[in-house]
C-alpha cells in the first residue's frame, strides 16, 4: 500500500522527478523486464499458485509503483482541467473586465494579463509538465521542464 501512496505523490515533488528521470529510469527498465521474465517463468511452472508466490508480490512492487504514478497523473489532469474550465466560464459569463486577481487554489494560478483584458489560467499536471490556458489564442498548451 505504501508503494501505491508513494507512486501518487512522486510525480508532484520535483527532487524525486529529478531523481527518478535521470538516475532510476534505466535501473528501473532492467527491473522491469527482469520481473517480467520471472512472471513469465512462474505462470509456466507454477500454474495456479503464481500469485501466492513471494516472487511475484516482489516483483510487482516496481509495476505497481509507476502504474501509481500514471494513473495520478492522469486523474489529477482530468480534474485540474475541469476545474480550470469552470473558472473561465465563470470569467467569460460573469465578467466584462476580468479582475487582476482571483481567488483560486489546489494548484490553479491565474494572471491578468498587463494592458490587456485578457488573462492566463496554469496548473501543474505532473513530472514538470504545465497546462497553460491563455484567453488571447483560447487554447490550451502544456509547457514541459525546458520550455
Amino acid at each position: 500500500m505504501s508503494v501505491i501512496i508513494l507512486g501518487i505523490i512522486t510525480p508532484y515533488i520535483d527532487y524525486f522527478v529529478v531523481t527518478q528521470m535521470f538516475f532510476l529510469l534505466i535501473p528501473f527498465i532492467g527491473i522491469l523486464l527482469f520481473s517480467l521474465i520471472l512472471f513469465i517463468t512462474n505462470l509456466f511452472k507454477n500454474r495456479k499458485n503464481v500469485f501466492t508466490l513471494k516472487s511475484t508480490k516482489i516483483i510487482t512492487i516496481i509495476p505497481l509503483f509507476l502504474l501509481a504514478q500514471i494513473i495520478s497523473v492522469f486523474i489529477i489532469h482530468k480534474v485540474q482541467r475541469f476545474r480550470s474550465e469552470q473558472i473561465i466560464e465563470n470569467l467569460k459569463s460573469n465578467y466584462k473586465y476580468y479582475p487582476q486577481k482571483l481567488p483560486t487554489n489546489y494548484g490553479i494560478k491565474y494572471y491578468k494579463l498587463k494592458d490587456l483584458n485578457e488573462f492566463r489560467i496554469e496548473y501543474e499536471r505532473g513530472f514538470f509538465v504545465r497546462e497553460v490556458y491563455d484567453s488571447t489564442v483560447k487554447t490550451w498548451e502544456s509547457y514541459g521542464w525546458n520550455d
